[in-house]
């Protein structure tokens, strides 16, 4: 199983920094996986969606369902279909003078033939979850909303 933890400190209030994870719109600004809405509206409690992770023969679509979201402070979700079960959450904490510290954490256990790819994908995806959030960071405190 990997793990992977971060967090990155925006100045930008929790509530103004809530809707990049959530909005489709804003989610796309910082964030390179590609996501295609398998229910209708906002992304609340119970919404599920596919993601879509690798590149040729070794692409893998991964069912989300998001098991808990608190307007300003969580968004948490759980795998239920793919090679790849995942569990996992952003929180946010506000900060003293305005910000927010966003912390990810999760859990990937990789099966099939995409066990293989474990050690190589596990490298790979720790780097990235921090590129993204740095990414969110610029994104959220450049916006004028």
């Amino acid at each position: 199983m990997l793990r992977y933890e971060s967090s990155v400190d925006i100045n930008k209030p929790p509530l103004g920094v809530f809707p990049y994870l959530t909005e489709r719109d804003k989610q796309r600004l910082w964030s390179d996986v590609p996501m295609t809405p398998l229910t209708e509206g906002d992304m609340r409690t119970g919404s599920r969606f596919e993601v879509s992770f690798g590149m040729g023969p070794m692409k893998a679509t991964v069912g989300i369902e998001l098991t808990e979201v608190v307007i300003g402070s969580i968004m948490a979700w759980k795998s239920f279909s793919g090679p790849i079960g995942w569990q996992g959450e952003y929180r946010l904490e506000a900060l003293d003078g305005g910000g927010t510290r966003l912390s990810q954490k999760g859990n990937l256990e990789f099966h099939g033939t995409w066990r293989l790819l474990e050690p190589l994908a596990g490298r790979e995806i720790k780097s990235a979850e921090i590129k993204e959030l740095e990414k969110l960071k610029a994104v959220a405190e450049a916006a004028h909303d």
